[in-house]
Formats: C-alpha cells, structure tokens, sequence
C-alpha cells in the first residue's frame, strides 16, 4: 500500500518542479524545460516525477523517485524506470532517490550483479537524504515549496514548524490553493516527525480538512500502541528475570502489532510460553 507520506511528496514534487531542482543540484541547478510523462512504456507503473532539464547545452531527463518506507526491491525497480524512460525519451536520465526518512534508505549505490565471473551490471544513482539537507542554502532559502520539508532536517526542533509555517503565510508568490497545499504538506510531515500536539491550532484546523488526517491520526495510534505492548513486555521480562540488551525495546518495535498483541496475551494466560519466547527474542545474536 502507498504511503501517505509517498503521496504528500509525489505531490510536492510534481506541483514544484523547478524548485524540486534546487534540492537536487544547489548552486549547479540546470534549467527546468518541461515535465514529461510520468507513466512508463510498456508498465502499469509510474513514476514520481520526471523533469527535462538542460545543464551546459545538454538536455537530459531526471526520474525522482521518492522513498518513505523500506523496499527492497528499489534498486531494481529504479533501474527498470530509468531504461524505460530513456527510451521513451531518447535522452540520457539521472534516476535520482530522495529518502524521507533513514529507514527508508535501503543498499547504497551502486546496484548490479555478476554472471559466470563477470561483471555484467553497474548500476548508479544519486541519494538525497531529507535528514541531512541543509536548509540554509541560500538555493533552498529561496524555494518556499521545499519549506516543509525543512521539518526533516535532523538537527531541527520543533521549532522548525512554526519557522517554515510563517515563511509559507508569508509568502507573496503563492497562490491562495497553493499556500494550503504546502501547508497541508508541512502538517503532515511535522505530525510524522514531532507529533500532532506540536502543530499550531491553525495548522491543526488546516490539516483536520485534509484527506490525510484520518490516515495519520490512525498510524499515531498504531504507534502509540505498539509503545505500550513494548513497555509491558518489558516489565514482564523484568518481573521474570529475562536479560534485556542495550536495544531490547528496538527488538521488540521491530515486531508488527498483531505479534506483540499476541505474546502480550501470552503473557497473561500462559507466561511460561511467553518468557520462554520472550527470552528468545532477546538473547538472540544480532545478524
């Protein structure tokens, strides 16, 4: 299932191509030409976004494509867009991969593989992580569509919602549907990073408008459940004198919600199954 956090930034991008360019290249940015086709030949795929850009009398084409969440099948898919869209376009293509946030990065590039002792692949594609943007550019400072997602930058507190918040109001080049889309944008993302209780009150009335509330009001709960099956496990694995490593809570967060409900109810009807499993999940080596 897509993301909500995919969809918000495929619609950031598409809606903001030129500035899009500012995050990829800084100071290098090449001239925007036009967005192509984001549908792919021959696929029921579709890209993020394409631009056409030109850099020194030369035009290519740039597939951003975006990550929220792990894939470990993103390389090959990035690589399968990037050939499709070369053909289509009969320009060379700089796929491009912005992950949102750390979690979603997957094997660095480059991608490939051998075959009968040769190296048959080598494939290459530029990262921008969100994370470790720095938003101070004077490029970037100038691009208020890339103002929400000044919320990533990791060095950046709360704070940082009000900041970019004003900076959007204030903004006299957009329009009035444009100045709510960032918004919505900048209240999703800050709800992700910092919680809902962060956002102003106008911020907040803005966002329960948006088609994106219920989604992200229903992953807070999932969250915030998962914490308290997390925490009751580990007051059991106390109470039973089970070892819990530096990163037992870690451990624990990496199990889907119906699996710790399920041994948080072992643990009340049958706690000798559960610390036996309990104690598994905790002492097993680290791979």
């Amino acid at each position: 299932m897509t993301s909500v956090f995919d969809l918000i930034l495929r619609r950031l991008v598409q809606g903001h191509p030129d500035q899009l360019l500012a995050l990829l290249f800084g100071a290098q940015t090449p001239s925007f030409i036009r967005v192509a086709d984001s549908s792919l030949p021959q696929s029921e795929r579709r890209a993020d976004a394409v631009l056409v850009v030109e850099a020194h009398g030369v035009r290519f084409a740039v597939d951003v494509e975006l990550q929220a969440q792990a894939d470990p099948h993103f390389a090959e898919r990035l690589l399968d867009y990037t050939v499709r869209i070369h053909r289509r376009e009969k320009l060379p293509v700089l796929p491009v991969a912005i992950y949102l946030v750390p979690e979603a990065e997957g094997t660095p590039p480059p991608y490939g593989f051998e075959c009968a002792g040769m190296r048959v692949l080598t494939f290459d594609f530029q990262v921008i992580r969100l994370w470790e943007v720095d938003y101070r550019q004077p490029a970037l400072q100038a691009a208020t569509a890339l103002l929400p997602l000044s919320v990533l930058e990791s060095n950046a507190g709360p704070e940082r919602i009000a900041w970019a918040e004003s900076r959007i109001q204030q903004a006299p080049s957009l329009s009035s549907e444009e100045r709510l889309d960032l918004l919505v944008v900048l209240g999703t993302l800050a709800s992700r990073r910092f919680g809902q209780d962060r956002l102003s009150r106008h911020l907040r009335h803005i966002m329960i408008d948006s088609p994106f509330w219920d989604e992200l009001r229903a992953q807070e709960r999932a969250r915030t459940e998962v914490h308290e099956r997390v925490e009751t496990l580990l007051i059991f694995a106390n109470a039973r004198g089970i070892p819990q490593p530096p990163d037992a809570e870690a451990r624990l967060s990496q199990l889907d919600a119906s699996a710790l409900k399920a041994l948080v109810t072992k643990a009340l009807t049958t706690p000798d199954t559960a610390a036996t499993e309990l104690r598994a999940l905790l002492t097993a080596p680290k791979h």
